[in-house]
């Protein structure tokens, strides 16, 4: 029952870094995928709008070793941060 519900395709065991970034100028926040240690408060770059182009952003919160079943936005949708500045 589980498959079916999830429209055939189960999610990925793997474990993911998820980063919620605040943009310059913009108070929605964002949640990305960080291949680097980040902590709250550090300044990143992430990638945003259709581009994808680096824009600095400020770490609002950091979540270590979620499992693709749990993660906060879907794993095929969200994209990885760029850099540590």
């Amino acid at each position: 029952m589980i498959h079916s519900m999830s429209g055939g395709i189960l999610s990925e065991y793997d474990s993911y870094t998820f980063v919620k970034v605040v943009f310059d100028g913009d108070a929605r926040p964002y949640w990305y995928v960080s291949d680097f240690d980040a902590e709250i408060g550090d300044r990143v770059s992430a990638p945003f709008g259709v581009g994808g182009a680096g824009k600095p952003a400020t770490v609002v919160k950091v979540e270590h070793n979620v499992s693709g079943q749990v993660a906060p936005v879907p794993i095929k949708r969200v994209k990885r941060l760029i850099a540590k500045l």
